[in-house]
């Protein structure tokens, strides 16, 4: 009798060990494959003067000097320059590479901003006080633009396109560092004025 006992022992023993070893290398790989997915850099240009992402108001046709008036910027040397609140003068942080890298990946890899195949989103409502939107965007060897209007409001006109391009504007719009400081004069890096 003594010998059935072991024997089965023995295989509970191989089988309980067996079972380890597969969940401990099923968990491994979970683990590795998605430090794979997010753990590739983004690449961009690190110069001060160098915007990565900008987010402006387009100018009115009416007058003769077409400035941009920016509402969000990111400069190469992690400078984020941006307002609170539309008629706002602007708010200055310096942000960490790690930070910078979070911003582009929601940008490119989850919102898919240089998948994107139209010019503009959105429809233009004339005689709203909305003002078209340009999205700037150049990292990762990309460099590219796109017009925001004003947000369809029905459903079914609203493709995966738009949605992503209008969740980048409310994810930079609403990105404001707790480290920021007020910034009363205009930050121009390149000293160009505008763009």
């Amino acid at each position: 009798m003594q010998k059935p006992r072991r024997k089965l022992r023995r295989q509970a023993t191989i089988s309980l060990i067996e079972g380890l070893v597969i969940l401990f290398a099923l968990l491994w790989v979970i683990v590795h494959s998605n430090q794979v997915s997010t753990g590739r850099a983004i690449s961009y240009t690190k110069s001060s003067g160098h915007i990565l992402v900008q987010l402006a108001e387009l100018p009115e046709l009416a007058g003769s000097e077409m400035i941009n008036e920016q509402e969000w910027v990111l400069y190469g040397d992690g400078t984020l320059v941006f307002r609170t609140d539309p008629g706002d003068n602007l708010w200055r942080a310096q942000l960490s590479p790690e930070a910078i890298q979070n911003i582009l990946d929601v940008i490119i890899n989850h919102n898919q901003f240089f998948t994107s195949s139209e010019e503009q989103y959105g429809n233009i409502i004339h005689g709203s006080d909305d003002n078209e939107l340009l999205l700037t965007v150049d990292a990762n060897g990309q460099h590219k633009e796109v017009n925001l209007a004003s947000e369809p409001t029905t459903k079914d006109a609203i493709d995966s396109q738009t949605t992503h391009m209008f969740a980048i504007e409310k994810f930079l719009l609403s990105y404001h560092p707790l480290h920021a400081l007020y910034d009363a004069t205009n930050y121009d890096p390149d000293g160009e004025g505008g763009n």
